[in-house]
């Protein structure tokens, strides 16, 4: 069924669910790092690494394809079997034709066979590959529908699925990657196995039906965007597969935790920004022209930079704190990491303004070849600074690629959409962290979670009230606040009553 579209309902619904699953992998990562040991920790994040390689290869760019070929008030019945058979059996079978060639690279490979415990995770990732390229094109045709509702109760329940899983191994005293990733894929097997049930049930599915002018006009729109979806996860997940490679499995988990923390991070800031930010723009281009949608997102960018400043200090601060209570103990010595890879997902965020100039021209090509770029400068950093330098070395790496991706956006967006840092703002939360910083360093407290939580609470309420004090645009939007919030309060009192005026309604 086809609802008809409702934009806010359907950002609601959206950032809900992302809001949700930020928090469910905010119990799932120390549910994980602490049943498993950091080697097992290690592989497990390996092995979904590579199954992401391998989704991003298997859809071929159709689940963009599937919004962009989408008409639900053109076609009829046998257009819509058309459409959903074409777009969810050529993946399933690109899917299995990936995984084959897969399963003979990993037979092939003597180096592989010798780490037992990665090589038996990496005999079941062509099963991930296949349920995750399936799921993918079911949730496109959900958001074609505007079954917003629909797409995030999916989402959220096969994370919530995923951890009764992990919770079962836990209490039966599983503690290797193997369990950890059967039972994941037992999870998501459900709950795509329904999903196909609905589809099927209303007769949307039939190998008869595939149009392969449909898929040919797919790929054909679709693959150009699969140089940028790949090259981003190879510059994401690249290190992972290289510090396996010179430091074995217990280096690569303490990194592979610290990184999470890290995306976790990152996720809590960038996930409102692009659900926010977006249709802003977009309706400022096309209403408004270039001028209010450069002084938007400049505006936004700048207030941004503040945000991303203070996240940058807090982590420096909590570092040590928030791996151990997160990940356990025995991730304790990766806090260094942090400092490093914090900052470094900071300045990779700040991806999502620069490149909008790029996406509002449809000048995606251009978008992949600087991601290539990174992600070849990320490859050989690794490569170089891994031997000499050991985990900080891949953690440099990773700033160094996201900078130069992120300066190359800069220089490549000036001519197309100019954008602009306020330094007034800039300073300002400079300044305030450099100011909230030491204090917090004095509070100590035998309980680990007292101490993390004095430091975070004493650096937040210093920065706060040394950013008032420098900034005026903060104060200006503290002033507006406290006074919507005093006529929120007052105003009803003041209100004249119906049978005293005559009047019905109000303001």
């Amino acid at each position: 069924m086809t609802r008809k579209p409702d934009f806010i309902r359907d950002i609601g619904n959206y950032l809900v669910g992302r809001g949700s699953l930020i928090l469910l992998g905010f119990v799932t990562f120390p549910l994980l790092t602490r049943v498993l040991p950091v080697e097992q920790y290690g592989i497990l994040s390996l092995t979904f690494r590579l199954v992401l390689l391998l989704v991003v290869l298997s859809k071929c760019g159709l689940q963009y394809s599937a919004a962009r070929f989408y008409d639900a008030t053109k076609s009829d019945a046998a257009g819509q079997r058309r459409f959903y058979s074409t777009l969810l059996i050529g993946p399933a079978i690109t899917s299995l034709l990936f995984s084959a060639i897969y399963v003979g690279v990993l037979f092939s490979s003597s180096a592989l066979r010798t780490d037992q415990q990665l090589f038996h995770c990496l005999l079941l990732a062509p099963v991930a590959v296949v349920l995750r390229t399936l799921q993918s094109m079911l949730l496109s045709f959900l958001r074609n529908e505007g079954r917003s509702r629909l797409h995030t109760i999916v989402e959220v329940m096969t994370k919530v699925t995923t951890m009764v899983g992990l919770i079962a191994l836990a209490v039966a005293g599983q503690h290797r990657a193997f369990p950890v990733v059967l039972a994941t894929m037992t999870a998501e097997a459900i709950v795509v196995a329904i999903q196909l049930g609905d589809v099927l049930r209303r007769g949307l599915i039939h190998p008869s039906a595939i149009d392969w002018d449909l898929i040919r006009a797919s790929l054909m729109f679709g693959l150009p965007l699969i140089a940028y979806e790949l090259s981003s996860l190879v510059l994401d997940s690249a290190d992972r597969i290289i510090v396996q490679r010179y430091m074995g499995d217990h280096s690569l988990g303490l990194y592979s935790a610290a990184y999470s923390i890290s995306g976790y991070l990152q996720d809590v800031v960038m996930t409102p920004l692009n659900l926010a930010l977006f249709p802003i723009y977009m309706r400022l281009w096309n209403e408004e022209g270039k001028e209010a949608t450069s002084r938007f997102l400049s505006q936004s960018l700048s207030w941004f930079a503040v945000i991303a400043l203070f996240i940058v200090g807090l982590s420096t601060l909590c570092a040590g704190d928030a791996l151990v209570f997160l990940a356990s103990n025995r991730f304790a010595g990766a806090e260094g990491l942090l400092k490093v890879l914090v900052p470094a997902l900071m300045v990779y965020a700040l991806h999502i303004f620069f490149n909008v100039g790029l996406v509002l021209q449809k000048r995606t090509t251009l978008l992949a070849i600087i991601v290539v770029i990174a992600a070849a400068i990320n490859i050989a950093a690794n490569f170089l600074w891994i031997p000499r330098y050991g985990l900080m070395g891949a953690a440099a790496a990773t700033f160094l690629s996201y900078a130069v991706m992120v300066v190359t956006l800069i220089i490549v967006n000036r001519t197309i959409l100019p954008l602009h840092i306020n330094p007034a703002l800039a300073i300002s939360a400079l300044l305030a962290l450099l100011c909230a910083y030491p204090l917090p360093t004095f509070i100590h407290s035998r309980w680990l979670i007292a101490q993390l939580l004095g430091r975070a609470a004493a650096y937040s309420g210093v920065f706060a009230g040394c950013f008032f004090i420098l900034s005026a645009d903060f104060r200006k939007i503290v002033k507006k606040a406290l006074a919507k919030l005093s006529i929120g309060t007052i105003a009803p009192l003041r209100v004249p009553s119906t049978a005293a005026t005559g009047e019905g309604g109000a303001e």
